[in-house]
C-alpha cells in the first residue's frame, strides 16, 4: 500500500513539531515523547520492514478479531522498544487520508528504525510475539485467538462486541468506531460462547511465564432487571470460569466494564476472584461528556459515573480501582474546546479530583478513528498530549503511584504510564 497523504500538506507549520516539544520538555525522554506522537499521527511500514515479520514468531493484526480496523495489511500488532516498553501499533489509525503524515517504520543497516522526512529518530527491538495458544484451536475447529488475544503480558477477553448505548440514533459515543464497525459488516454474533473463552484460557496458561494478568472488557449491556444487569452477568460467569482456572483467592484481574451500581460492585467483590475494577469515564468535563458521550450521558451521567468510581474504591479498596480517559476528544470541533490551554486547565483539574481519591487514570490518545461520528476530525497538537500526560503523571505520583494492570509492560495503549517509570 502506497504510504498516505495527509489532508493538510500544509500541517507541520501549524504546529510544534516533535523536536520542538522535546526542546521544551527536557524533563521528559525524547524516546517516550516519539510513542506519544506515534500514536497521534500514526505508522506507516514500508515494505522492507514488512519483510522483517515472521509468521511463525510475531503477532499481527490478521491474527486478532477485533473487527473494527480500517487497515487490514499484514503488520505487527505491536512494537517492542529498546527500553523494554511497549508500544500499540496498529489498530484504528487513518490510513486513507490522515489529517498528518504518518511515521515510517522502515529497515535501515538491518535495523527496524522509526523514520520521519526521511530521518531516523530511533531504533525499534522488534515486534510483538504471538503467544503459543495462538495457532491452536478450539475443539469447534476456530482458532483460539478467535476467542482470547494476547498482549505481551496480558490475556485480553472482549465480552460483548456490540454496545448498546449505539441502539438509540444519535447516542453512540463519538469518538469510538466498535459499534458503527460491528454494524457495517452485518455482524449479528454479539458474543462468542463462553466455553470456547474457556478453552482458550485453560491452553493460554501453559505457556510458563508469558502472562501475568487477564484483562475483561466489552461494549455496554444496558438490558437486566435493572440497568446494567445482563452486562453485569455476563462478566460474572467470565470471571467465575477464571476462578476455576487459578487457585487462591484473587486472580490478576482487571475488569473494565460500564459503570456499575453499588449493589452490583458488590456482586463482583464478593463472588468472583477479580482483583481490580475499571470504568471509563471518559471525557474529564461535563459538558464535553454529555456531548460526545450523549448515551451514557442519559442512562447514568457524568456526575453519578464519577459517583460510582468513588463507591467502587469503598468497595475495592484504595489502589485498586482505575479509570481512564480518550484524551483530546474534548477538543473535537464543533462543541469541543477550541482553545488547548483552556482544555488543559479543564482536564487536569477534573483529573486530580478523580486521582485524588485514589483511582488511577489511564489515558488514549484520541486520533480520529475511521468509521467513527469524528473520524474526519484532526487530533490535538503533540504539545497538549505531553504537557497533559506529564500533568497526569504528577498528580499520579502526589496521590497514586501504582498503575496497576495498565503498566508498560502488560498494556501498550497507555503511553502515559510509562511515565510512572522515570
Amino acid at each position: 500500500m502506497e504510504k498516505p497523504k495527509a489532508r493538510d500538506p500544509q500541517w507541520r507549520e501549524k504546529e510544534p513539531s516533535y523536536k520542538e516539544v522535546v526542546a521544551r520538555y527536557p524533563d521528559l525522554p525524547a524516546t517516550w515523547i516519539l510513542k506519544a506522537d506515534l500514536q497521534r499521527r500514526g505508522l506507516y511500514y514500508t515494505e522492507a520492514a514488512t519483510r522483517k515479520i515472521d509468521p511463525a514468531i510475531h503477532a499481527t493484526n490478521s491474527d486478532v478479531a477485533t473487527g473494527f480496523r480500517e487497515n487490514r495489511d499484514y503488520v505487527p500488532e505491536g512494537l517492542i522498544w529498546k527500553d523494554g516498553s511497549y508500544l500499540i501499533a496498529n489498530f484504528d489509525f487513518d490510513q486513507k487520508q490522515p489529517a498528518r503524515d504518518p511515521y515510517t517504520i522502515d529497515v535501515v543497516n538491518d535495523r527496524i528504525v522509526v523514520v520521519d522526512e526521511d530521518e531516523v529518530l530511533e531504533e525499534i527491538e522488534g515486534f510483538w510475539e504471538k503467544p503459543d495458544f495462538y495457532d491452536k484451536k478450539a475443539s469447534n475447529g476456530e482458532p483460539l485467538r478467535k476467542y482470547v488475544q494476547a498482549r505481551p503480558q496480558r490475556l485480553d477477553i472482549s465480552m460483548n462486541h456490540y454496545c448498546h448505548f449505539w441502539d438509540e440514533p444519535g447516542e453512540g459515543c463519538k469518538y469510538c468506531p466498535l459499534s458503527p464497525s460491528y454494524l457495517a459488516a452485518g455482524k449479528k454474533e454479539e458474543r462468542y460462547d463462553f466455553r470456547y473463552v474457556k478453552e482458550a484460557l485453560t491452553e493460554a496458561v501453559k505457556q510458563k511465564g508469558r502472562f501475568s494478568a487477564i484483562m475483561l472488557t466489552g461494549g455496554s449491556q444496558l438490558s437486566g432487571s435493572e440497568l446494567l444487569d445482563d452486562e453485569l452477568e455476563g462478566y460474572l460467569a467470565l470471571l467465575k470460569i477464571i476462578g476455576e482456572i487459578f487457585d487462591g483467592d484473587r486472580v490478576p484481574t482487571q475488569l473494565i466494564s460500564s459503570a456499575f451500581n453499588e449493589r452490583q460492585l458488590e456482586r463482583l467483590k464478593n463472588e468472583t476472584k477479580l482483583l481490580t475494577y475499571t470504568t471509563d469515564i471518559e471525557v474529564l468535563n461535563k459538558e464535553k461528556f454529555e456531548w460526545i458521550c450523549p448515551g451514557k450521558a442519559r442512562h447514568i451521567g457524568y456526575d453519578e459515573w464519577k459517583r460510582r468510581l468513588f463507591a467502587a474504591v469503598d468497595i475495592f479498596g484504595k489502589g485498586n480501582v482505575s479509570s481512564g480517559v480518550v484524551l483530546g476528544v474534548e477538543l473535537a470541533e464543533g462543541k469541543g474546546f477550541t482553545d488547548e490551554d483552556e482544555a488543559f486547565r479543564a482536564v487536569t483539574e477534573e483529573a486530580e479530583s478523580i486521582i485524588s481519591h485514589g483511582i488511577a487514570l489511564a489515558a488514549n490518545i484520541w486520533r480520529p478513528a475511521p468509521k467513527s461520528i469524528l473520524q474526519n476530525g484532526k487530533a490535538a497538537s503533540l504539545d497538549y498530549f505531553v504537557r497533559t500526560y506529564r500533568e497526569f503523571d504528577r498528580l499520579q505520583h502526589k496521590y497514586c503511584p501504582n498503575p496497576y494492570t495498565d503498566d508498560f509492560r502488560r498494556c501498550g495503549a497507555h503511553v502515559g504510564l510509562d511515565l510512572m517509570r522515570v
